[in-house]
């Protein structure tokens, strides 16, 4: 099977975006109103912010089969979170406000740690090695960038995504309890 790992490009918001949603929680696939959100908390900022800290894997017709993104400066991402996205989330469902300031708090019990990421991948290239390599692309970006460390929040212990991380080498950083940590990796 033909994959490449390159930057984001405009042409990539269509299949990003429905990866993304595809991926989302089971809850919100269920409601149209709530799927619009999901965009809006894991990728906009990314994609629109920090163009430059979002990796695609692509196939043989160069269209994204999964993404990673990272973020490198948490104030500056709390602050376009709180300027920028939580108004677009007030737009569509007020009730995705508490989730999103929720995940704030929850980011700032890591704010030690600069770059975390979310990455999601196309349900028919999961479990192939291609989440490997899009993390490894990007700790080699954020090496050549003078960073020494990633996280990933909140994650369920016991999870298949714990699992993956796990075995990539994170480790626990933080517990919020109820069997959700941050994991975070050092390079």
């Amino acid at each position: 099977m033909f994959m490449k790992i390159r930057p984001y490009q405009t042409k990539d918001l269509k299949n990003v975006t429905d990866i993304c949603e595809e991926t989302a929680f089971d809850s919100y696939k269920k409601d149209p109103v709530k799927l619009k959100t999901v965009p809006i908390n894991f990728l906009d900022y990314f994609i629109e912010q920090e163009k430059e800290h979002v990796l695609v894997a692509v196939d043989e017709k160069d269209e994204a089969i999964g993404y990673i993104e990272a973020t490198t400066s948490y104030p500056k991402f709390v602050q376009a979170m709180e300027q920028i996205y939580l108004p677009r989330l007030q737009q569509i469902d007020p009730s995705e406000i508490e989730f999103e300031k929720r995940f704030l708090l929850a980011l700032s019990c890591i704010e030690d740690w600069p770059s975390h990421l979310h990455i999601n991948l196309n349900g028919s290239y999961q479990h192939q090695g291609i989440g490997t390599k899009l993390i490894q692309a990007l700790i080699d970006l954020l090496k050549k960038e003078g960073f020494h460390s990633l996280a990933i929040c909140c994650c369920q212990q016991g999870s298949n995504s714990y699992g993956f991380y796990k075995h990539f080498g994170f480790k626990e950083i933080f517990d919020y309890g109820k069997g959700i940590v941050s994991l975070g990796i050092k390079f």
